[in-house]
């Protein structure tokens, strides 16, 4: 009996302990970092938030300090100096495991910084793939101090979770950093960054308050800012886009009729065509849902659908013309091709793009599927004689 008792002594001792872990409580968490470069240094922001935001509080205390943020800054010659300096200012261990996002400034973008960025985030141990890319051409810290509305969590910003804000309007598309990699890997390589602008289109109680906006987007390569894109370009790139879940599309504008009606459920295939002369063109095949929230008396069914294919087709060749004769391929042309006839594809290109005509895209055929809308109890805002879902 002795003996077995100096047996389970001596295996206990070699049994790790908990004497190296880390108590959540005693962690300091970093939510977003920005990245800026002046005067010849780095600069880094990092934005650190109470977690007890993304809890329910019973405590009774005031609600407004849980969606409260610090900023800390700090310089040095390289990205890891920098950040390595700020820790030296930092109270507690830093936490990365729940870095949401990333806001990087023009001149940050121009030196080097969106590929080093990239480098260090999919290196470090602690961070995750789910961190969301800005940039902004003005102050990288004062987007960081912008608290949402309602007194909510920082965690659930616009920053930290576009994806909520981008379901009910798809305009501009967040994208994370396993996105970015994947689009930095393919033929194209370069991705589109929502631009951040601050305003005031919020009010409260006792005055207004900052928000983000975010309208265009900038053409990024690893160390280039390749265009800005205004948000009449957008208006076009936002019905291609495979991850449209729902927006609206203005019909007959400047007249009388001017009014709105709300897209979704799309499904978009881009079909290459090469031709007897070797040159390669595509068709555009559309299919929508739509409804009308505000019905204008005297608008048919048939006119409705035919004013949306009319819209939707405008924006699209805008956006087109607009990105063609800037070198861009905003629609993603070139990785169609790649994907479906690459032999074709290793022919033409140059540098991983094909080259684009103002006439590459030879037709845009879109099918809708416009919806009676309103309570279910009421009755249909349009006749059942008038005319069924039009095709063109």
């Amino acid at each position: 009996m002795r003996n077995r008792f100096i047996l389970i002594l001596l295996c206990v001792s070699v049994l790790s302990g908990c004497w190296d872990s880390n108590e959540p409580e005693r962690l300091v968490y970093a939510n977003g970092i920005g990245i800026d470069y002046k005067d010849g240094q780095v600069v880094v922001h990092l934005q650190i938030i109470n977690m007890q935001g993304l809890a329910k509080s019973e405590s009774g205390g005031d609600p407004s300090s849980l969606n409260a943020a610090d900023v800390g800054s700090a310089t040095g010659k390289t990205l890891d100096e920098a950040l390595f300096n700020l820790y030296h200012t930092s109270d507690r261990r830093i936490y990365w495991g729940h870095l949401s996002f990333v806001i990087l400034s023009e001149e940050a973008i121009k030196t080097g910084n969106f590929k080093n960025t990239l480098d260090l985030l999919d290196r470090y141990r602690e961070t995750r793939y789910r961190i969301y890319f800005f940039m902004t051409k003005g102050a990288v810290k004062d987007a960081m101090l912008i608290s949402p509305i309602e007194n909510i969590s920082m965690a659930f910003s616009k920053l930290s979770d576009p994806k909520g804000n981008y379901n009910q309007s798809s305009f501009i598309p967040p994208i994370n950093l396993r996105e970015i990699i994947i689009e930095l890997d393919e033929p194209a390589y370069y991705v589109s960054i929502p631009q951040l602008k601050i305003t005031e289109q919020w009010t409260g109680q006792k005055e207004k308050k900052k928000d983000l906006l975010m309208e265009n987007i900038a053409v990024i390569s690893e160390n280039k800012i390749n265009a800005i894109l205004p948000k009449k370009v957008m208006n076009g790139a936002r019905l291609v886009n495979k991850q449209f879940v729902r927006d609206n599309v203005t019909l007959f504008p400047g007249t009388e009729r001017n009014t709105s009606i709300i897209v979704y459920d799309k499904k978009t295939k881009i079909t290459p065509i090469v031709e007897k002369n070797g040159k390669v063109r595509f068709h555009i095949k559309m299919k929508i849902k739509a409804s009308v929230d505000m019905l204008k008396s005297g608008i048919t069914r048939k006119e409705y659908e035919k004013e949306l294919i009319r819209s939707i087709k405008k924006e699209i060749k805008y956006t087109y013309q607009y990105t063609q004769k800037r070198g861009l391929d905003l629609f993603r042309l070139s990785k169609t091709l790649y994907r479906e006839d690459i032999k074709t594809w290793k022919k033409i290109e140059t540098g991983g793009r094909i080259p684009l005509d103002e006439d590459s895209i030879k037709s845009i055929k879109i099918e809708v599927i416009l919806q009676d809308t309103g309570k279910q109890t009421l009755t249909p805002i349009f006749d059942e004689q008038d005319d069924k879902s039009s095709k063109n």
